[in-house]
């Protein structure tokens, strides 16, 4: 078939490559398929690759490039043909386009690569190359200093080889099953919060007083290791062979069989203090907590800040704050 070049028989043409072939078509001889999951019914994304991506407009009759910061692009197909071939005369982008008309979507959709998943780091391994905090580290700085917490404390924690510092001032507190291997960390910092990922997880924190070998007459449970290293700043009772258990939070039915063993270890009829926060979540605990104690023929003991403070180690920055101004 001979095209004539005439004006009229051009803009002719060209209006009939803008009514009867969708941007769609375009995009997809040319490498592009549907991004359902990024597509609303006015603008349908495209995508080719990472970081090629194109918008489809007004029921595939227009398009845009959501790329270009400095200017918008777009236009009809005949510019998509020529945006996706640069440099492209008029002419040729015709040639192309003849050969697209009669065609019909596929529909053909994009299917992003799986992202690579990074390796969980093991927790020994990063355990073993950090230190302990110590008198002007940052983690130091933040525990004493933003936490409160009183440097006996911190010193038997890090005696028992329960503490460590991470980066940017961030104190690693280690957590570990009944046999005494460690699973991972509670990770706190001034700008971060968060466990470590890999190894066994989240099990129990766990940091003793009393003489080493005897048997704890009694346990202290909390949310969290900061909480816990709290309340034994401030109990009367410390003296007392005790343990002061931390879940990091919320805890697994591991994370429960491994509290209900350490039950066996305190002393027949010991108390057990469910040191948590007032609020709904703290009565949530206490519900889990007390028939499992009741069970080890324990007592078990609810203690909560008043409603003023957040927690534990909120009322030990108050009493820091009061001491000071005394």
């Amino acid at each position: 078939m001979a095209y004539q070049n005439s004006p009229q028989q051009m803009n002719d043409e060209l209006q009939k490559f803008r009514d009867e072939i969708s941007c769609i078509v375009v995009l997809e001889q040319a490498g592009y398929r549907f991004a359902r999951s990024e597509s609303s019914a006015r603008h349908m994304r495209f995508r080719r690759q990472k970081g090629e991506s194109i918008i489809v407009t007004h029921g595939g009759k227009g398009w845009w490039d959501p790329h270009n910061s400095s200017s918008i692009v777009k236009g009809s197909v005949i510019d998509l043909v020529r945006f996706l071939n640069p440099g492209m005369s008029l002419g040729n982008a015709r040639v192309e386009l003849r050969g697209m008309l009669g065609l019909t979507p596929s529909g053909a959709e994009y299917v992003a690569e799986p992202k690579e998943r990074k390796p969980a780091r093991d927790p020994k391994y990063m355990w073993k190359n950090r230190q302990a905090p110590h008198p002007g580290s940052a983690a130091w700085t933040y525990l004493t200093r933003d936490r409160a917490l009183p440097e006996s404390i911190l010193r038997l924690a890090i005696q028992q080889g329960l503490l460590r510092e991470g980066m940017k001032g961030t104190a690693w507190f280690a957590h570990s099953n009944n046999a005494g291997e460690l699973t991972g960390m509670e990770m706190r910092g001034p700008d971060y919060r968060g466990f470590s990922s890999g190894g066994g997880g989240k099990l129990l924190f766990r940091m003793r007083t009393g003489e080493k070998g005897e048997t704890p007459v009694r346990l202290v449970i909390g949310e969290s290791a900061i909480d816990v290293l709290s309340y034994a700043a401030m109990d009367p009772f410390n003296f007392e062979p005790s343990l002061y258990v931390s879940t990091g939070g919320g805890m697994s039915p591991e994370a429960l069989e491994e509290f209900r063993a350490l039950l066996g270890t305190i002393e027949a009829g010991g108390r057990v203090m469910i040191a948590v926060d007032c609020d709904a979540q703290g009565d949530r605990y206490e519900e889990i907590y007390a028939p499992m104690i009741r069970e080890a023929g324990l007592k078990p003991l609810r203690y909560s800040p008043s409603a003023r403070d957040k927690d534990w180690n909120a009322v030990l920055q108050r009493r820091a704050r009061q001491d000071v101004a005394a």
